[in-house]
């Protein structure tokens, strides 16, 4: 089979596998280079050259180290905010393997959507694993979430290198679902990005109130002069509110007397109103600190606040 759509093979394969590797980059980095190496019938590709068994080892380790590290909370939220760079990077180098001996321009745009499409993958499997960590879900065990989500991507593999065909049939729906759903997932790897971030911030300042000058122009924007008490806010995160889709990152914004959590939607402030006798206990997490809102409904619905925030009660 030469081509494929219109377009050549290697085009067709290096989607499919671009959306595998940016879930795991380094499983299928090892299996492909396996693949090359133990003949395994259907997942030899031309375009791969054998990789020295020093770098496959590498990669197995790298491989059982990215495993254990999103076992816990901080080991997770330092990886993945690390692969977050790495991604594309390496979505660029498979692109350059696969289409080696294509024109320059071929493997120009082969690799620039690599990055992009290695990326976007990357954020979606990062949120719905960091999301579990913001606000504890039992019913599936953090292991068996990482355990189902290799056996995936080995099994998409296997497919895609057997039946190009049929892995970009595959692929093509898994992309557009996740441009049309995957907005909450971005806004829980932002927030992510936000908490390691404050982590490092706070060794020369700790979490608390921002004054009106420190909150971005927009929430400003939204904002009304108060009078001496002024504007003041801090970053903040929020899930299960009725009307807003699965989870947000924002500001927790506070004026006189009443509270907002304010957030963009379409580029445009959006205010969400927080009543003081609605908010729970803080519940002092591995990673942020939770606010339950007790009036909604939804058992995970809260706010979520950098550790070391000060509580609801005070004015610092």
């Amino acid at each position: 089979m030469s081509d494929l759509f219109g377009l050549p093979l290697p085009f067709i394969l290096l989607l499919s596998v671009s959306v595998a590797a940016g879930a795991d980059l380094f499983l299928t980095l090892l299996v492909l280079g396996l693949s090359q190496e133990l003949g395994w019938p259907g997942l030899q590709e031309p375009g791969l050259h054998s990789l020295h068994w020093g770098v496959l080892g590498s990669l197995a380790f790298l491989y059982l180290l990215e495993g254990v590290s999103e076992l816990r909370p901080v080991p997770a939220l330092l990886w993945h905010n690390l692969q977050l760079l790495l991604r594309p990077l390496g979505g660029v180098l498979l692109a350059l393997t696969l289409l080696d001996g294509l024109p320059a321009t071929h493997q120009l745009l082969g690799a620039l959507a690599a990055g992009i499409v290695c990326a976007f993958t990357h954020v979606l499997t990062w949120g719905q694993k960091l999301l579990p960590f913001l606000a504890p879900d039992r019913k599936i065990s953090i292991a068996t979430r990482v355990l189902a989500e290799d056996t995936l991507v080995l099994a998409f593999l296997v497919l895609t290198t057997k039946r190009p065909d049929l892995g970009f049939a595959v692929t093509a729906p898994i992309l557009l679902l996740g441009v049309l759903l995957g907005g909450p997932h971005h806004h829980v790897v932002r927030f992510g990005l936000l908490l390691m971030k404050g982590r490092v911030l706070s060794l020369l300042r700790p979490p608390g109130w921002r004054d009106e000058l420190e909150i971005p122009y927009w929430i400003r924007e939204k904002g009304e002069n108060t009078g001496p008490s002024g504007l003041r806010g801090m970053p903040a995160g929020i899930l299960g509110i009725p009307g807003v889709r699965g989870f947000r990152e924002g500001w927790l914004l506070e004026e006189g007397d009443t509270r907002h959590f304010v957030f963009r939607r379409r580029g445009r402030p959006r205010s969400i109103p927080l009543e003081s006798d609605s908010m729970g206990l803080e519940e002092e997490g591995s990673l942020a600190l939770r606010v339950p809102l007790k009036k909604e409904e939804r058992g995970r619905t809260a706010l979520f606040l950098q550790k070391g925030s000060p509580n609801q009660e005070s004015h610092k």
